[in-house]
């Protein structure tokens, strides 16, 4: 018993001593008179950090359209003076904050696309220190907060070894295509890579595997009064549903706070264009999830049979798209990943900025968002948050204003940390 207590230590003792390896973070860094003067600057700006935030939420921005806020990002980067501003096919558009050599490239990315369509409303309503609006959270949140960092950075005359690049990203929220685009033929070959995505009290390493189908139905057609008996894609696409969900799942992995992974989701459906006839087409999506390649790939299985099963019965049409290929063969070990700098620097600044009196954020091994690219490419990566956000993706989605003043902070804690060591 003793020896294994021993031996118990011991590996807590060297993980502790690998995790203080690892994190570049030092508090004193802070103290150092431009840092100092880039934080305070923050402080000072606090009403119109949030003003302008407010103002960037109600740009409207869905996937595919976010050319208003790209212009507003392109003038702001010019403002900055940062070098080799691009803007690509994919309405990415990125800027290089210039370091003085001998320290790592580092990418702060921010998406600019909502889920929103372009018909919802966008006008935040200010109650308390509650702001709500579609989107106002995610991504927008983030997008100010990492504009704002690398002002701050400036008004400090911050120096930093290694290059800073500040990537708005496009189409995240439809399969983080933007930044796969981007890490695939901007030419940049960053040192690590930080996507600035989630709520303040979160900090992910991972890389969910994440697969999206539409399935289509098909037939003929024919007027209401002739359909009884008829081939249906309507009946198809309703049993194919009711399929999708009847298909077994493991138990649900432990440690993930809300989420219940893996999870197989419907999210759209339509088809048909009048109410008086068998459809010639119906449709619906398929959001797949799950936290390894194996449990993956056995459920895109059941999700693909299931639905040609449903065509086959019916004696309808078939066919399917798939979207969010992602191949994670470069990617590194949990382990790895978790003990890489990038991660534990990203911990340790999320934790010393992190509201008195709230728990302490502990690091996930799961991840939706641009940093998952960047994994799949072996790119030491990690996605952090500025502000504390609620409800994200739903019409009443908020978020606490006084937070994204120490989530900025947070944030250029950990660009200095990172392209300084």
């Amino acid at each position: 018993m003793r020896t294994r207590v021993a031996t118990a230590t011991l590996l807590l003792s060297l993980a502790a001593s690998l995790t203080a390896q690892t994190n570049w973070f030092q508090p004193d860094l802070l103290k150092q008179p431009a840092v100092a003067k880039a934080l305070q600057s923050v402080d000072d700006r606090a009403t119109g950090i949030v003003d302008e935030w407010i103002r960037l939420v109600e740009i409207p921005s869905p996937s595919g359209k976010e050319q208003a806020r790209v212009r507003y990002m392109r003038a702001e980067m010019e403002k900055l003076g940062l070098t080799d501003i691009r803007e690509d096919k994919m309405l990415n558009i990125s800027g290089v904050r210039k370091g003085t050599g001998g320290g790592p490239t580092v990418v702060f990315a921010a998406h600019t696309d909502t889920v929103f369509p372009e018909s919802t409303p966008i006008k935040v309503r200010r109650e308390g220190d509650n702001l709500t609006a579609p989107g106002v959270g995610d991504d927008t949140s983030n997008l100010m907060a990492t504009l704002e960092m690398f002002r701050a950075l400036n008004r400090g005359n911050v120096q930093t070894k290694g290059d800073l690049i500040f990537l708005a990203s496009s189409q995240e929220e439809v399969g983080l295509l933007g930044a796969k685009f981007w890490l695939e033929n901007s030419g940049y070959k960053p040192d690590m890579f930080v996507a600035v995505d989630l709520g303040s009290n979160q900090v992910w390493y991972g890389a969910l595997r994440i697969t999206q189908y539409k399935f289509f139905y098909t037939s003929p057609g024919a007027h209401t009064l002739e359909s009884r008996g008829a081939a249906s894609p309507s009946k198809a696409l309703a049993k194919a549903i009711s399929g999708m969900y009847e298909i077994p799942l493991p138990p649900v992995a432990p440690g993930l706070d809300t989420f219940k992974l893996p999870v197989i989701n419907v999210g759209m459906m339509g088809g048909g264009t009048v109410i008086n006839a068998i459809p010639r087409e119906t449709w619906f999506t398929v959001d797949l999830r799950s936290l390894d390649s194996t449990t993956q790939d056995k459920l895109a299985t059941a999700v693909v049979g299931t639905a040609k099963q449903a065509a086959e019965k019916e004696s309808v049409g078939f066919r399917m798209e798939t979207g969010m290929a992602i191949d994670y063969g470069k990617a590194r070990p949990q382990a790895e990943r978790l003990n890489l700098p990038v991660v534990q620097t990203a911990l340790a600044t999320a934790n010393y900025f992190r509201q008195p009196g709230t728990p302490e954020i502990t690091p996930s091994d799961v991840g939706s968002t641009d940093a998952n690219i960047a994994v799949a490419m072996g790119i030491p990566a990690v996605a952090v948050g500025t502000a504390l956000e609620h409800l994200p993706h739903r019409l009443e989605e908020f978020a606490e204003a006084s937070s994204i003043v120490p989530g900025i902070k947070s944030l250029l804690a950990l660009a200095v940390s990172l392209t300084t060591h």
